[in-house]
């Protein structure tokens, strides 16, 4: 044997022994862990984390979670599978509370395999079934959900345990559209002489749902008012005013559908004396807005502005954002019907303002969502290796004799390291995902107040000229299009058809005000099929704003704009060219702030096309070019052709 091999075998076995004695050193410190926190813990210690984390769950989960990381790791180390269990029901209770279904379903899975049918009367084991049969029905799995409302119904429950499972299953028909049998299980629903005011309010609201669904008006009405008569001047448990609210918003749901508006209007201002009784203030601004726009279909134009008035009123006294802009736009949409201008530009700039709230608060609830979830990945990650800790100890108190035992143990262990290696990888991509679609929708997000602004900024220009004719008909274009926006901005892809609407829209409006500096044409390939293919919302538009507001509108006479999209191998492209001033000379007409601006948007699509790339394992590019002849400015925008029938 050569030097250079004999020096090269000794290299690698080197190697290979740092590499065992590495993962020897890993295996040591998981199992002196484990050790240490069987000897400092007890079963005692996890108790009462575990009662304190009940404590706080609703108004601290991060907190919550904290104590419950703490007692889980305890109780796999004390192998006291009732506390394990517990823990896992208070996982899922969290997870519920910030509405994460599917991981509240998987702990809840856990609690119940955990608890087993030995603690079948235990407080724990009932919760579990509970939040089995609660998260199967949130995620419209309707089988799973009666298989464990009915389960539950055979253990040892109170009277109003039994009531409530009872609910659930007649809830469950309904939501299946089985609405004889969801009736039926409510009028075999035990009685008793004891009067319960939330159980018999909840009660009348479910059957009136069930006749609203039926058609059914003379014992929705009976059912409804009985409910609210046996709510008034009650204190009722939360349960049961959401039962009221939910049941309200149903049948006027349906009345609606049915044209029945007077009946509908009626049903609402029932719920609007109730809701000012216990001063529900998001509620009534709710049912006068809704008030306001039956009273719009009926034609009675000043009774809906009226009530639509007084929500905003209300709407004004409340921090709920979302809602706040909900009154503001139906406002400004009847200013606007009624030729109101000065009135619907103050009232959309209000909207524009109560969107903006809105998204920001949203966004906190997200990311506090986010730091939740992460928080939870890391309990899974102690409890993996806790166990893994637990197992090597085990393997360290076997004899010698038992050596082949060891082995199949040790195999058995990397198994167990990799599958769950494995879900942590698989958990770690989910969280990747999702933090990839929040990051998308903050930047679609952030298109729609700078979206909305500039175009009010256009009304602003008409009614400042008095062309008080021109700002009508701005108005009303421009209501049209925001409603559009927002509302596809709000999904992934939207069909070219619908992005091509948004577009034309758009280009209309820019050339009101601007028809002096250009004309513009869009030009769409027949061959292409606009309903099925899909397009990412609001990424071609601002190319279109640029080409108008830092290109054409500095032209000394009148340019041309056009649009064309056409397919090019694989690809959809949208092609934006003008014979504007030019890149290099805008730049120089540019304030800082201006350049600020335009900076931010491009910076704005390059972030959403990374994303969109990473997520769909894409190409969507953009190519930005000069023309060879003349000024102007050439954009190709390149969109992977994507079907929604794929």
């Amino acid at each position: 044997m050569s030097q250079r091999a004999f020096t090269l075998t000794l290299f690698l076995c080197l190697l290979q022994m740092q590499v065992c004695l590495a993962q020897e050193r890993k295996k040591a410190v998981k199992k002196e862990s484990y050790k240490s926190l069987q000897s400092r813990s007890s079963v005692n210690q996890a108790t009462q984390l575990l009662k304190e984390a009940d404590n706080l769950k609703v108004n601290d989960p991060s907190s919550a979670l904290d104590k419950v990381q703490e007692a889980l790791a305890m109780s796999i180390a004390q192998k006291d599978a009732f506390s394990e269990g517990k823990s896992y029901v208070l996982l899922g209770e969290i997870n519920e509370g910030i509405q994460e279904w599917k991981l509240a379903l998987e702990n809840y899975t856990r609690a119940h395999e955990k608890l087993g049918e030995e603690n079948a009367d235990s407080e724990q084991y009932k919760k579990a079934l509970e939040g089995l049969g609660a998260m199967n029905l949130k995620l419209g799995i309707y089988n799973e959900a009666l298989k464990y409302f009915q389960e539950s119904l055979s253990l040892d429950l109170s009277r109003s345990e039994r009531l409530d499972r009872q609910l659930d299953i007649s809830e469950t028909y309904y939501q299946m559209g089985n609405y004889d049998q969801a009736l039926k299980v409510l009028n075999e629903s035990p009685r008793s002489k004891v009067v319960d005011q939330s159980y018999d309010t909840r009660v009348e609201n479910q059957k009136a749902k069930i006749y609203a669904r039926q058609n059914n008006l003379n014992l929705t009405r009976q059912a409804y008012q009985n409910s609210l008569n046996s709510a008034a001047g009650q204190k009722l448990e939360p349960k049961a005013v959401q039962s009221l609210q939910d049941t309200k918003e149903d049948i006027a749901s349906v009345l609606n559908e049915e044209k029945k508006y007077d009946d509908e209007i009626n049903v609402r201002q029932q719920a609007i004396k109730f809701n000012l009784e216990n001063k529900n203030a998001v509620e009534v601004t709710k049912d006068k807005v809704a008030i306001g726009q039956t009273l719009e279909k009926k034609g009675e134009s000043e009774a809906a502005l009226k009530e639509t008035e007084e929500a905003v009123t209300i709407a004004d006294t409340i921090s709920n954002a979302k809602e706040q802009a909900k009154a503001y736009l139906a406002l400004a949409d009847l200013y606007q019907k009624n030729g109101r201008t000065q009135n619907a530009l103050a009232t959309y700039r209000k909207y524009a303002a109560a969107v903006n709230r809105s998204e920001k608060q949203n966004e906190i609830r997200l990311t506090e969502k986010s730091e939740l979830i992460k928080k939870q990945k890391d309990i899974e990650e102690l409890t993996s290796s806790v166990s893994i800790g637990q197992r090597d100890y085990a393997l360290e108190q076997q004899t010698v004799s038992r050596q082949r035992l060891i082995i199949y143990g040790l195999l058995g262990i990397i198994a167990i390291i990799g599958v769950t290696s494995f879900f942590i990888y698989k958990n770690a991509m989910a969280s990747k995902r999702a933090n990839q679609l929040l990051a998308l929708k903050s930047l679609r997000s952030q298109m729609n107040p700078h979206f909305i602004f500039n175009a009010l900024n256009s009304v602003n220009h008409f009614i400042a000229t008095q062309d008080e004719r021109a700002a009508n008909q701005f108005l009303s274009e421009f209501s049209q299009l925001m409603r559009l926006v927002l509302e596809n901005s709000q999904q992934d892809f939207i069909s070219l058809q619908k992005e091509q609407e948004i577009l034309s829209l758009y280009l209309k409006l820019e050339h009101y005000r601007f028809r002096d500096k250009f004309d513009y044409e869009i030009n769409l390939d027949p061959s292409l099929n606009a309903e099925s293919i899909e397009v990412p919302p609001m990424l071609i538009q601002p190319y279109l704003e640029n080409a108008v507001w830092h290109g054409l509108r500095y032209k000394e006479t009148k340019g041309k704009l056009s649009l064309r999209i056409s397919k090019q191998d694989h690809n959809l492209v949208a092609e934006v060219c003008d014979d504007g001033i030019g890149r290099k000379r805008s730049a120089e007409l540019k304030t800082e702030n201006q350049k600020k601006h335009f900076s931010m948007g491009l910076k704005n699509i390059g972030e959403r096309l990374v994303i969109i790339n990473k997520m769909y394992k894409a190409n969507y590019h953009v190519s930005v070019e000069d023309p060879k002849v003349g000024t102007g400015t050439e954009v190709k925008i390149y969109m992977p052709l994507r079907n929604h029938l794929n």
